[in-house]
């Protein structure tokens, strides 16, 4: 996972910008990788148990976790064989497989968060490029995808993974066939409260919004065939023009056309 984040430094104010994040090791085994890691990541460094932080950044022997000290909240990026086997074959009606398009297709995922929407994708057939900005989630996410490909589980280029500005790295790339943006939205009431926690911790990630407006207008002007944003079910949609929706049980994803 080391491997993957020596670009991220320049990124630093993006990670922290909510509440400091401090990394740590959960074991002398573990150590030497979290100190490289907080060096990558440009992030401070303490041992176990030293000082009094809200976000720690745990390298641990199962894997890279974020803690939230303040309720107790833990996330480990985790991608398992029941989970990828239910993307694989979801249904006709599976409605990310609807909105992305027929056949097999180049899909930039612009939000990518921890991973899943881009992961999904690879099960359905897509070749895809996930684009996430924030450097910890980016790391999160990374570590959870080299994991799974060790295991055999996932391709090992596909998702290919970027961290920065989808603004500025999309028109960079090869085009794509289907843009895909999935922006922070409130949680629902009626989630459980793991799902709430974890919500909190993207939401402590992710600091300052991005302007989702911007980022659509830049995805309708460099994708191929369409652009999908996902919604929650009673939300607006991001903006108008929408094309079609496809409604899953608690959000939707609706089509924009290329084009300004």
């Amino acid at each position: 996972m080391l491997g993957h984040v020596n670009s991220f430094a320049a990124q630093t104010s993006a990670a922290s910008s909510a509440e400091s994040i401090v990394v740590t090791c959960d074991s002398p085994a573990t150590c030497e990788a979290a100190m490289a890691l907080a060096a990558a990541l440009a992030l401070p460094f303490r041992e176990p148990g030293c000082g009094d932080t809200a976000l720690l950044l745990v390298h641990t022997a199962a894997g890279l976790e974020l803690h939230d000290t303040a309720s107790g909240a833990r996330l480990r990026v985790d991608y398992t064989p029941a989970e990828l086997q239910r993307f694989r074959a979801g249904s006709g009606r599976d409605p990310l497989r609807r909105a992305l398009g027929p056949g097999a297709r180049r899909v930039i995922d612009a939000t990518a968060g921890l991973g899943r929407d881009a992961v999904h994708a690879v099960m359905l057939g897509h070749e895809v490029v996930a684009i996430e900005r924030n450097p910890v989630a980016s790391a999160l996410a990374r570590d959870g995808l080299a994991r799974a490909r060790a295991a055999g589980r996932l391709p090992q280029n596909n998702p290919q993974w970027h961290t920065g500005d989808a603004r500025e790295l999309i028109p960079a790339l090869t085009a794509a066939d289907t843009i895909y943006l999935d922006p922070l939205f409130p949680p629902k009431r009626k989630k459980s409260a793991a799902t709430r926690k974890e919500m909190r911790l993207l939401r402590l990630l992710a600091g300052q919004e991005q302007n989702d407006l911007e980022l659509l207008e830049v995805a309708r002007a460099c994708a191929r065939e369409r652009v999908v944003v996902k919604r929650p079910l009673d939300a607006p949609p991001l903006a108008p023009g929408r094309i079609a929706t496809y409604p899953g049980k608690l959000v939707r994803y609706d089509l924009y056309r290329p084009g300004n």
